[in-house]
């Protein structure tokens, strides 16, 4: 079953200039201010909001054009300027307004999917102190009581949880393991949901992050998102989802460093020539290069094969483990060609290789993603005896 629309080559390249006109224009004359102050602009992302850019993956009745692809490509334009607020955005279209878009009621889409497309933000909320990778070891728990649920326990790490009108929060109902976990919808300001002030972070600095505290949290049982009980099966799809779009951003911060290494090479003098013109600065560019078009390429598997309806937890699992360490890789060499001048935030690579290190920990480590690649590949690959 094909999933998502499939856009021609010529639409996807006009959502690639209407996004890359929108980042230079709005986001890069605050980007550095932004960063300093960690602070998510908001009055870009009202202006964002006036585009339809966020939410390009939605139905046509909420602004959309029904292509995943095309917002991996705003994204990718987006985060060439800052990956943060890049971040933030995909968190809530993707991540929260997704997730009801597939899963949710035509009540909850009115309500949830018009508010993001009118100008809310979400965030969905998996990860607890103590359990991370151990994604169904969840301790948020939720108990029946007649017509309502009563929900207590606690996330952390969630992106826009300082600033999200809508909360999607997992949480076990019964049971252990795959089985058991019910997602459910919330809002802000509802009595015994709480969040922190955002976290200090190494970068990806405009984009939110906190704490959420559930204490007695009274909510209806419409607030359900899919069947009870089968939360951590939905998760599963989510997360190859999370690992497929996503990677947009990290192809954007891949193609910025990439070619701010490549211009300063080539203006950069040492020894009385450029320094592009030494074969030790030119296996950093050919490696960077390499590890950009190979990305890319791949990334255009994954969305091929996720229009054509075909599983993806394989692909999204080698893209996001391959892909994150290789986005470090090139954010690092950037600043190696620049230098002196690499390490200072005024060139900019100095932030994106900060905002870089996020990718091979969010939306399951790379360690974790070895272990599915590893697993998949033993069931594609594997010889009976």
């Amino acid at each position: 079953m094909r999933e998502g629309r499939m856009l021609e080559q010529s639409e996807l390249n006009e959502v690639r200039r209407l996004a890359r006109e929108f980042a230079r224009r709005e986001l890069l004359p605050i980007v550095e201010k932004c960063d300093e102050e960690e602070r998510f602009p908001r009055e870009v992302f009202a202006k964002l909001v006036e585009t339809k850019l966020h939410v390009l993956q939605f139905e046509e009745e909420y602004g959309g054009v029904g292509s995943l692809q095309a917002l991996a490509v705003a994204a990718e334009e987006l985060a060439r300027v800052d990956p943060g607020f890049t971040l933030s955005v995909m968190a809530s279209s993707q991540l929260c307004g997704y997730n009801v878009m597939r899963l949710g009621t035509a009540e909850q889409k009115r309500r949830y999917l018009g508010g993001i497309a009118a100008g809310k933000i979400g965030c969905w909320a998996l990860t607890e102190p103590d359990t991370g990778s151990n994604a169904v070891g969840i301790q948020t728990r939720a108990v029946r009581d007649g017509d309502h649920y009563r929900l207590n326990g606690s996330k952390t790490f969630i992106t826009n949880a300082p600033i999200a009108d809508y909360f999607i929060v997992l949480a076990r109902e019964f049971g252990e393991g795959i089985e058991g976990g019910t997602a459910f919808v919330l809002e802000r300001g509802l009595p015994g949901l709480e969040v922190s002030k955002p976290l200090k972070k190494m970068g990806h600095r405009s984009s939110p992050t906190g704490q959420i505290f559930l204490a007695d949290c009274k909510v209806p049982a419409s607030s359900v998102l899919g069947a009870p009980g089968k939360a951590f099966i939905d998760m599963k799809h989510s997360l190859d989802l999370e690992r497929l779009g996503f990677m947009g951003i990290a192809l954007g911060l891949m193609k910025e460093c990439r070619d701010r290494a490549i211009e300063y090479a080539r203006v950069r003098k040492q020894f009385g020539k450029a320094i592009a013109e030494f074969q030790l600065v030119q296996e950093h560019l050919a490696d960077m290069v390499a590890k950009v078009e190979l990305s890319e390429a791949y990334l255009e598997k994954g969305f091929a094969l996720y229009h054509a309806g075909e599983p993806l937890t394989f692909h999204a699992a080698v893209l996001k483990t391959v892909g994150a360490e290789w986005c470090v890789s090139v954010a690092d060499r950037a600043v190696q060609v620049l230098g002196g001048n690499g390490y200072m935030r005024e060139y900019t690579v100095e932030r994106l290789l900060r905002d870089a290190r996020l990718f091979p920990i969010g939306g399951g480590t790379s360690e974790i993603n070895k272990l599915i690649v590893a697993r998949e590949a033993i069931k594609r690959y594997g010889r009976s005896a």
